[in-house]
Parts: structure tokens; sequence; C-alpha cells
């Protein structure tokens, strides 16, 4: 039977042999080792690379400007999601009781829904959270996420557009809120890259201790490996 894969062609064999083991909410690296945890983090680059850095690139790189953007967006969107609930350590269970998704983490609910995790990641992740114009990430979810996944549209006079040469992610204009495609594709590889540097030397990120980033990280990848063998 072949190996599940879960990062480009790494699998949950060698995630196994690199910290140990699988049980979800336990550590299973040296602290001190700051090359496993380089190690460590290659998964997660290799699963996003493969899963959305590299679509991503192909679509911009079609040149069409036919409505791109949307697919562009969307797969930004679910990004989002996954950099946010790695960072949280958070992950998904259904309430039947509740009839509702809540996220989370060693039995505690860290985000109540999905918008949540947009409310936090706007809030929370450099250097969106310093953006101008301010995005709130409840409108976001509401009139940018939503909307594309569902009905392949933005509403309530949130744009997507290519790029600008300054840099900016993010522009009010008018009566218009726009996006900038791949400006915002730039922030997002930065915050990545700066999550990349935290989980590597230990450090500090968005608030959130060097001890329990790692923490959140490890138990993240070990439930997606956990749940992939069932």
């Amino acid at each position: 039977m072949e190996e599940m894969k879960i990062a480009g062609k790494l699998t949950i064999k060698d995630w196994i042999d690199l910290v140990g083991g699988i049980e979800e909410d336990k550590v299973t690296i040296d602290y001190k080792s700051d090359e496993k945890w380089s190690l460590a983090f290659y998964f997660f680059e290799e699963r996003i690379r493969t899963r959305y850095l590299n679509p991503i690139k192909a679509i911009l790189e079609m040149g069409d400007n036919l409505g791109e953007g949307f697919a562009i967006v969307n797969l930004q969107c679910s990004l989002i999601e996954t950099i946010e609930s790695f960072i949280n350590g958070c992950i998904p269970e259904y309430d039947k009781i509740k009839n509702k998704l809540f996220w989370k983490r060693k039995g505690k609910i860290v985000f109540h829904s999905n918008k949540s995790i947009f409310k936090s990641f706007f809030e929370n992740r450099t250097p969106f959270n310093n953006s101008t114009p301010k995005i709130n990430g409840n409108h976001f979810y509401d009139y940018v996420r939503c909307p594309i996944l569902h009905e392949t549209q933005t509403k309530n006079n949130w744009k997507i557009k290519k790029g600008i040469k300054d840099g900016t992610a993010f522009e009010e204009k008018d009566r218009f809120k726009i996006i900038y495609r791949e400006n915002f594709q730039i922030d997002l590889e930065t915050l990545i890259e700066n999550y990349k540097i935290s989980i590597v030397n230990g450090d500090d990120f968005d608030g959130i201790s060097a001890c329990e980033l790692r923490e959140n990280f490890i138990s993240k990848f070990n439930h997606i490996c956990y749940a992939s063998r069932f």
C-alpha cells in the first residue's frame, strides 16, 4: 500500500521518522535542535508550495486578465485559513448537536467559525495588521471569501485587480475596496517567510511565544498525519 503523501513527495512515514511519532498535542522535537525545526518546517513549505503557491504562480503567469483573479484570491483565502490554523495549532471539529463547526486546540475553542479565522488573521498577522487601509477580517470573509467560493464573485464594492507598482495590496478608491492580487501574494509569502524564521530560530511571532508557536506547529501537523491515516 502506497504511503500517504502530505507535502509534495514527503509522506506520513517521513514525518514520523523526523519527529518520532504523531501523538497530538505532544512536541517530539528537541527544542534546541534548530536543524530539525528547519526540516520540520520544510514539510509545511512543500505542502503549501505544491498545493497553493505553485498553482497561484501558474495562474498569475497566464496574464489573460479575463477573470483568473477570482481563482487566485480563492486560493489565497484558503491559504489564509491554512496559515492561521497552523499558527494557532487548531483543528476543525463539527458539533452535531449545535450543527456548527468550531476550531479547537486541546479541547478548547480557538475560533468559533471560519469567519473568526479571518478576523484573527487581519488583526494579528504582519504586515496585514498594519496595512493602509485597515482590512476588516469579518468584511473580507463576508464580501470576498464566501462569495468567491460559492458564487465566483465579490460583493459590496470589493474588486480584484492586477498588482500596482508601489506594492500596495489593498486600496480604497472612490466607493470601491480593491485587492491587488500580485501584491497580496507577495505579502502572504513575506508572512510565510517570517513564520519560518520564528519556527526555525525559536523566536516569538506576532505576540505568540516561540514555545507555543512550535508546539502549535507540531500539533497541527501531527493531526494532519493522524487524520490522513484513517
